[in-house]
């Protein structure tokens, strides 16, 4: 396996252009779901993370093989915090979706403000986070870069929510609380194991 830098700085932006088309796939993909089986719109929504997601992880595994000539295999840390993320982005979408129509009747992403996008963001998160942790060592700074962009913005919409605690919380807002707070959570952790990946110096695998 070839690792230089330019090679890496070719996974990343090839892992960034899968990123982008696999949101656009995972849209057909949804609407195809839907022809066979009539699914709710919150079961669909449910969905759409995971399978942005996942199609997203294929795309960073075979930008990989195109860079570098060769597979790399994720570690199961990897692999958890992805699955993790991702399963933590389709329950805050939907969860989400589910408190816009109690208290409004209708879900517009305008009256949410920047957490109609934590679910987006997660899925970045994971997705950085599992190329960082996948990623030869030296070459973990793009990926590192990225699980920092992916913190910071889970960060900014997780305190956009503080003020709101102020005035107390309604019954019904409290599951979408809770689950703003575990996302900040999350992204503390995953970005706390990317960042000690990073300055591990005990060795270095290619599929680690």
């Amino acid at each position: 396996m070839t690792v230089t830098a330019s090679r890496g700085a070719a996974w990343t932006s090839l892992s960034l252009v899968f990123f982008v088309a696999a949101l656009f796939a995972s849209l057909p993909l949804l609407a195809a779901v839907n022809l066979v089986w009539d699914a709710p719109h919150l079961a669909q929504m449910a969905v759409w993370s995971p399978a942005w997601g996942i199609l997203s992880i294929v795309g960073v595994l075979a930008a990989a093989r195109f860079a570098f000539g060769a597979w790399l295999r994720p570690s199961p840390m990897a692999i958890g915090v992805a699955a993790v993320g991702l399963g933590l982005s389709a329950i805050v979408n939907v969860v989400l979706q589910q408190w816009e129509m109690t208290r409004f009747g209708i879900t517009e992403p305008e009256l949410v403000g920047p957490t109609a996008a934590l679910f987006a963001v997660l899925t970045g998160l994971a997705v950085a986070a599992f190329g960082a942790l996948l990623a030869p060592r030296r070459l973990i700074a793009w990926p590192l870069a990225a699980a920092a962009l992916g913190f910071l913005g889970v960060s900014v919409i997780v305190v956009s929510n503080i003020p709101g605690l102020r005035d107390g919380l309604a019954a019904e807002s409290w599951p979408l609380a809770i689950w703003v707070g575990i996302s900040g959570l999350y992204a503390l952790a995953a970005m706390g194991l990317v960042i000690r990946r990073a300055l591990d110096r005990s060795g270095e695998t290619a599929s680690s």
